[in-house]
């Protein structure tokens, strides 16, 4: 009796786990991704994704396509591995229509170049190296080695040249790993090599290609040249580019460059804008934003979040001298414009949200003060008086997104809430006007974690704060658009504007594409950072120690977001 229920209870415990423990199989099964469908060259299609380990390729044939034509424009060594179509297409006939599953490792380069640069959309070309940015979970540095550098680097050369934290393991979504462009494979395609007018692409004596661009009557070597083709604006990185690039093309002075002179100019140095690449495009019927998703919702309060940049120990940018009396400060002069914008929504019955407070300044000032006073608080509970400007810039991001969580739990819709972040440019000299800069998603990481106590002890504080891939791209669109509206509407209004790049989803320095902190990290889909003018442009300056001037610059920002939400 007793061995027949021992056995009874062992049966029962053998059912049991063979019934919870997953099989080798169940193991092995891939979990399920997402693709998305691309559309280039003459209506060829393919499907794109990454499933955690690699990445997935799906091909469409053309209309009437067997095995030998089909694989002639996918696969490396076509004319002798074309058979192997049938395998991956599941020992079936190609039909109308339908994709067949490509190993990625036999696309040929073309194809491998444009499911790459697709796939890794975040990617971009940079003056020294391919920056690739982390999207997807599960990549690895011999993944990325594998795919985009030539067989003689391995990954942990990569890993040494990037500096990377425990040899490159646990890479996190939006960490950058950069190629050297001596170590990308060439065939990929990826450097630049094609251009748009008004630039062309030549080679000089030894072979080498450049883009020039001939100098007309009137233009300016700063910002004809090196500020509109390359992005460059900050005045270090912009005359250091100017000494490579009078070397370069053996001009003496800057200043008597002839009329007509073709002046050339590396590639890699070219900003995005002008270049040209082989790209494919979304399928229509995947496209991520309906109009609808970003329209404002009519008859409910809208809600602006101003932010007015710098302050306490934080001044911004400085110009001039006490002593000569002409000493200006890029926190005092936005904190003022913000509390005229402040006044001005407020009497058209916008509901305003501000992140800084000045003791000393209830109300705007008609002349800006020599001496500059460092009490301004960021309005967290309890308030943080700005000692520290990082700590400062994270207690404004914190802010920011409480203000934003909190209207979203009082079903305030999105669309109907805007982030206003104010700043005064320090750029080369030649810039005057406002710039307006959204978050290139590109440059959004996925967290942001601080677990200092000065953050935990504040009431705005959150553990992690996500930034999901497809809310950073409609957080691009929304804002570029913004952007655009608030540069129409000060050139309406007669207020300069730059000439070129006046909405920029990114800014150069040393080099390196970056974006402004309070950008990187918002979570209001509208965010954009205004640069009210250059404060090192003798024009810009004369503009803000006007009262008057001043108050125009609030009225174009208001009058910008009466646009924006089609309020007259």
């Amino acid at each position: 009796m007793y061995q027949k229920s021992r056995l009874i209870i062992e049966i029962v415990l053998i059912c049991f786990f063979v019934s919870v423990v997953p099989t080798s199989d169940s193991y092995a099964k891939p979990a399920r991704i997402k693709l998305k469908e691309y559309t280039f060259g003459k209506n060829q299609k393919f499907k794109v994704g990454f499933d955690g380990r690699k990445i997935i390729v799906y091909i469409r044939p053309r209309p009437g396509e067997g095995a030998f034509r089909f694989s002639a424009w996918t696969m490396r060594d076509w004319r002798n591995n074309y058979q192997k179509i049938k395998k991956y297409n599941n020992n079936k006939v190609l039909q109308k229509g339908q994709f067949v599953k490509f190993p990625f490792k036999v696309l040929n380069d073309q194809m491998q170049s444009l499911v790459l640069q697709t796939l890794f959309s975040n990617d971009s070309s940079e003056e020294n190296a391919w920056a690739h940015r982390v999207m997807f979970k599960g990549e690895t540095i011999s993944l990325i080695a594998g795919v985009f550098a030539i067989k003689e680097v391995s990954a942990s050369q990569i890993i040494q040249y990037n500096k990377l934290k425990r040899d490159g393991k646990h890479l996190g979504i939006g960490d950058v790993v950069n190629i050297p462009w001596k170590w990308v494979r060439p065939e990929l395609n990826l450097k630049p090599i094609e251009v748009k007018k008004p630039l062309v692409v030549k080679r000089d004596q030894f072979g080498k290609k450049y883009a020039y661009y001939s100098i007309k009557k009137g233009e300016s070597f700063y910002s004809s040249v090196i500020i509109r083709f390359t992005g460059r604006t900050l005045p270090e990185d912009v005359n250091d580019m100017a000494d490579q690039l009078l070397k370069l093309n053996r001009i003496k002075d800057e200043r008597f460059i002839p009329v007509g002179m073709a002046v050339k100019i590396p590639l890699e140095w070219i900003r995005e804008e002008y270049l040209v690449r082989q790209k494919p495009i979304p399928s229509e019927e995947l496209e991520e934003e309906e109009p609808e998703k970003m329209a404002v919702v009519k008859d409910v309060p809208i809600h602006v979040i101003i932010d007015p940049g710098h302050g306490g120990k934080d001044p911004g940018a400085v110009w001039g001298t006490i002593k000569k009396k002409n000493r200006i400060y890029e926190d005092e002069i936005v904190y003022d414009i913000a509390l005229r914008l402040a006044a001005i929504l407020k009497g058209r019955n916008y509901h305003v949200h501000k992140t800084l407070h000045d003791p000393n300044q209830p109300n705007p000032v008609k002349k800006m003060a020599l001496v500059k006073d460092s009490d301004e608080q960021i309005l967290v509970n309890p308030r943080y008086n700005i000692q520290n400007v990082k700590i400062g810039i994270n207690m404004r991001i914190l802010l920011i997104n409480h203000i934003y969580s909190t209207l979203r739990r009082k079903k305030v819709p999105a669309n109907n809430i805007v982030l206003l972040s104010l700043h005064g440019d320090a750029l080369h000299r030649s810039l005057q006007g406002v710039t307006v800069y959204y978050p290139d998603a590109r440059l959004r990481r996925a967290s942001f974690v601080k677990k200092q106590r000065v953050y935990k002890s504040r009431r705005e504080y959150s553990p992690q704060l996500k930034y999901p891939t497809k809310e950073n791209s409609r957080s691009a669109i929304l804002s570029s658009k913004f952007g655009n509206t608030i540069i129409k509407t000060f050139a309406s209004k007669g207020l300069k504007t730059h000439s070129s790049f006046a909405v920029r989803g990114y800014y150069y320095r040393k080099g390196i594409r970056t974006l402004p902190g309070v950008l990187r990290y918002s979570k209001v889909p509208t965010s954009v950072l205004v640069e009210v003018g250059n404060i090192n442009n003798k024009k810009d300056r004369k503009g803000f120690r006007s009262s008057a001037f001043r108050q125009k610059l609030a009225l174009a920002l208001a009058d910008s977001i009466n646009a924006r939400f089609n309020r007259g």
